[in-house]
């Protein structure tokens, strides 16, 4: 640990992801958004060791839901417009064609939550916006997000940077996030690594975690 004016600092990835301080987000694996990642079945098989070593160890799960406002009566006119981009919907009514299958925001089987983890759901591509995230990190005195999930250029990448401007120290896994679009994902995730966030790979957790 580095120390300095009574703060004690980690130096390592070890210290970084000790159990006693962090906790595991797995974000938007549902069935709507996680399968379309073009990396999705390498990242599955990871994803589903990894969150049950964090059980074991003690390491706090938890899992994001997407829930959208109603685009007549709640939604902001700007994601009005990002919607119809995404729909590629000429007027807005167009939008009100969609209807919602309740599975589509059902967690995937493979990564079904178990009783002591924690399901929030959450309206924008960033956990902390609108939802008691912070709280219920804080109240369990979490001070290190490793992130995970779909897609690398949203909401990993919106949570990672609210994360680090509340005072979270952040590790993004690398080869347990994902997107429908490889290149954006690509992106992303140079950006974060040339933006100073620590980037691991989930063996390098799990090595450290298996001996805890």
């Amino acid at each position: 640990m580095f120390e300095i004016g009574g703060k004690k600092i980690p130096s390592s990835l070890a210290e970084l992801v000790d159990p006693q301080r962090a906790a595991l987000l797995i974000w938007d694996m549902e069935y709507a958004i996680g399968p379309n990642a073009f990396n999705y079945k390498e990242m599955l098989p990871k994803l589903q060791e990894l969150s049950a070593l964090a059980r074991r160890i003690g390491v706090p799960v938890f899992y994001s839901v997407q829930t959208a406002f109603d685009v007549v009566k709640e939604e902001a006119g700007v994601w009005v417009r990002i919607r119809m981009k995404r729909a590629k919907a000429t007027d807005p009514n167009q939008l009100l064609q969609d209807k919602e299958n309740p599975h589509d925001r059902e967690i995937i089987a493979e990564l079904k939550p178990q009783p002591q983890d924690v399901v929030f759901q959450k309206r924008r591509p960033d956990a902390f916006v609108g939802t008691d995230f912070d709280l219920v990190l804080r109240s369990k005195g979490v001070k290190t997000i490793l992130i995970s999930g779909v897609a690398t250029e949203g909401g990993v990448e919106g949570t990672a940077r609210s994360a680090r401007n509340l005072g979270y120290d952040v590790v993004i896994l690398k080869d347990c996030v994902g997107s429908r679009n490889r290149e954006l994902h690509e992106m992303a995730l140079k950006l974060m690594e040339q933006t100073f966030f620590d980037i691991a790979n989930a063996g390098d957790i799990a090595a450290i975690w298996d001996k805890k």
